[in-house]
């Protein structure tokens, strides 16, 4: 899944399936874009940038995850940042796997 899917997913999923109109109006682009992107039309930066505000307010997260690891690549130790990474790692590994206990027989890990 691409990045551009993967935001409209989540911010779909945050906002409960909302209308054109409701995207057009919270997010403040056009109706008839909104639209296209919806319907498989590539998003420029400046839109994939507005949605993926969103989906961040919308999940209460006030600083970006990539500007958190690049103050703690500036300020932390390699020890500590090489602990990070390892945490990071399991967290995704532990999330893979309960993925495949939700759908058994499916292989969500190529996607």
């Amino acid at each position: 899944m691409d990045l551009q899917q993967t935001i409209l997913n989540q911010y779909m999923l945050l906002n409960g399936k909302p209308t054109l109109k409701k995207i057009s109006a919270d997010t403040g682009i056009q109706l008839t874009r909104v639209f296209r992107i919806l319907n498989g039309a590539t998003m420029k930066l400046s839109e994939y940038q507005i949605f993926n505000k969103k989906v961040k307010e919308k999940m209460g997260l006030t600083e970006g995850l990539e500007a958190i690891a690049f103050e703690c690549s500036l300020r932390l130790s390699p020890e500590a940042i090489k602990d990070l990474e390892l945490f990071l790692k399991r967290k995704i590994e532990t999330w893979k796997l309960a993925q495949i206990n939700k759908f058994p027989g499916t292989n969500t890990l190529t996607a």
